[in-house]
């Protein structure tokens, strides 16, 4: 999903994808969530604006290794 200049229209399905990937990411950790995105097309931009966190921050969950549950 290519980065859209200010006030530019966003495509409807677009927008489908970016409602379905906040359901879907929703009470997940935010490492998590950003790196099951990057594996389903998102771009880090994208991400940052559906986790609500800087776009870097998705660059660096990628290189992160999932954390293990202590259970």
């Amino acid at each position: 999903m290519a980065k859209k200049p200010k006030g530019e229209i966003v495509d409807p399905t677009e927008k489908l994808a970016r409602v379905i990937a906040i359901g879907v990411t929703k009470g997940m950790d935010k490492e998590e969530a950003a790196r099951r995105l990057l594996s389903v097309g998102f771009d880090a931009p994208a991400i940052g604006g559906i986790l609500g966190v800087n776009a870097n921050f998705a660059n660096v969950a990628k290189g992160r290794k999932p954390k293990k549950d202590k259970g």
